[in-house]
């Protein structure tokens, strides 16, 4: 007896609603996909500022926590992924960011046959909806909104204003072309309400008959047969049932969930798993390794002017709610940041390796948890563009329930503290420009008494924190060692594949939902050439 599927597809998040959209397109291809978390319904998701509620929340999010940092005093981080339709686009800054083209470029050159700037901008065209750049380079009628902020606060001007005044370039459109300058920012929004990859690629084709949506579906283990996958063990309202795929499986659980899956399966390195009682299917060494994270720094002033952070923490909040309601405009619209730049540290470096971004807001991370600061404030965050540090990703149990190891020392490396520094200082100089004199009180973080490296570094010990961006645990290549070839599928076994940021073999410039979103459109376009499909 034949499948019901020819695709079963583990994960809704920003990968796998593209995947479900593009595979269905055939209606002769018959698709599951599946996701652990709710619809996204909830207003936390819809609307844009309410962000900090979607965040640490467990109906919507994953939190895991990670182990102690070394490199950060023993922090221990919750690593955020979304557990709802749409995944992390549904609960993530909004921040819209392809990359910078030498950054697939060099995919290519590693043994990432396919993957050069040239291919994947294909791919970007086609999932964007935009009024940015020129039409040759961006898309025009693809399911993700991108838009500008609807109600920009009126320092990120003066921000920009100080940057323009420093030599920083303005820049209309960092998504073409070279990303370096200052700009306003792209986001994935349609008219001041969050446009996550639900909303753009799985809300239109719900009424597609060859694909079927199960929420609230536990993934527990891939099933073979002669090395082969044929499909899933799930756990479905206290039921488990096995689910068959007639073609392939494609796990699109992203950068954490993906390689536990792959590991309590039998994929992963063999003594760890032989450790924990798993029976080894393929020693695979490199499943769970080089994971990577853009580690942030934050430069903060107080000001004599309303910023969104008190806004949206103050009795004006149901005018601003109400503003959101009936024209989508206001606080309640928006994200983080009101301006970005892509900088050089040094000046001497080939290309950008900094990012900067200006929001109108202030805030502290305890916990886990985002905690607003509640007095008139603007950051700036520094993000290392390349970061060189590297973690690991390691089951504690094979029991799908127990939490994850996650193991990342941020700040492991010299270079990455040396450019946060050398970005912080940068920001301080921005900030002291007399364009602020009107409404600049002091600097709220660091603070005067950081002035030396020591002093900075022992700042960032403190302070410094992760830009929601893991990347690399089943990293793509043309090598043996690689865990996926540059087909996405998964080595040792077949009709299996892995669609999501997993695979990255380095890291990007920039916020990483378009690179995973452009990934689910390029594995669309692998497997049904695989298939003999157009």
């Amino acid at each position: 007896m034949r499948p019901a599927f020819d695709y079963i597809i583990v994960g809704a998040g920003s990968a796998g609603c593209a995947l479900a959209n593009r595979l269905t397109e055939d209606p002769q291809c018959r698709v599951l996909l599946l996701e652990s978390g709710p619809g996204d319904y909830s207003p936390y998701i819809q609307i844009p500022a309410a962000l900090i509620r979607a965040i640490g929340n467990p109906k919507l999010d994953w939190c895991y926590m990670a182990d102690p940092d070394p490199t950060r005093a023993g922090r221990q981080d919750m690593w955020h992924a979304g557990r709802v339709l749409g995944g992390s686009s549904a609960i993530n800054g909004m921040l819209y960011v392809r990359g910078a083209p030498h950054d697939f470029d060099n995919w290519a050159a590693a043994g990432c046959e396919g993957w050069s700037f040239a291919e994947v901008s294909e791919d970007f065209r086609r999932l964007e909806s935009t009024p940015f750049g020129d039409a040759d380079e961006r898309g025009r009628d693809g399911p993700i909104r991108v838009e500008g902020l609807r109600s920009p606060h009126r320092l990120a001007g003066v921000f920009v204003e100080a940057a323009l005044a420093a030599g920083i370039p303005w820049n209309d459109d960092y998504n073409s072309g070279s990303q370096e300058g200052i700009g306003e920012p792209q986001v994935t929004q349609r008219r001041g309400r969050r446009w996550s990859a639900a909303q753009g690629y799985l809300r239109p084709i719900r009424g597609r008959r060859n694909l079927e949506i199960r929420t609230h579906t536990t993934v527990e283990r891939l099933v073979f047969s002669d090395r082969r996958c044929i499909g899933v063990e799930i756990l479905r309202r206290g039921k488990r049932e096995v689910v068959h795929a007639a073609r392939e499986t494609l796990v699109c659980a992203g950068a954490i969930g993906t390689p536990l899956l792959l590991m309590r399966s039998g994929i992963g390195p063999a003594a760890d798993l032989q450790a924990l009682g798993i029976e080894v299917l393929v020693d695979s060494p490199e499943v769970g390794e080089n994971l990577c994270e853009h580690p942030n720094a934050m430069i903060s002033i107080d000001v004599r002017e309303r910023t969104y952070n008190t806004e949206i923490n103050s009795s004006r909040m149901a005018l601003h709610l109400t503003n959101w309601l009936l024209r989508r405009r206001g606080p309640a619209t928006s994200p983080f940041p009101h301006s970005v730049g892509f900088v050089r540290s040094q000046p001497d470096l080939p290309a950008p390796d900094l990012q900067i971004m200006l929001g109108p807001y202030a805030f502290a991370l305890e916990d886990g948890g985002v905690v607003p600061y509640l007095k008139p404030a603007v950051s700036a965050v520094v993000t290392v563009s390349y970061p060189r540090s590297r973690g690991r990703i390691t089951l504690r149990s094979p029991d799908p329930q127990a939490a994850p190891r996650i193991f990342h020392p941020l700040l492991a490396d010299d270079a990455d503290i040396d450019a946060l520094i050398r970005g912080g200082e940068l920001c301080r100089q921005l900030f002291a420009n007399a364009v602020f004199d009107h409404t600049r009180l002091g600097e709220r973080l660091p603070g005067s008494k950081v002035q030396s490296r020591e002093e900075w570094v022992d700042y960032l010990r403190q302070a410094a924190f992760l830009g929601n961006h893991p990347i690399g645990t089943c990293r793509m290549g043309g090598d043996a060692g690689s865990v996926v070839d540059p087909q996405l599928r998964v080595r040792g076994i077949g009709s299996l594949r892995v669609v999501d940021a997993s695979i990255m073999p380095t890291p990007i410039s920039g916020n990483t939902n378009a690179a995973a979103m452009m990934i689910g459109e390029r594995g669309a376009v692998l497997i049904r050439t695989a298939q003999g499909g157009v």
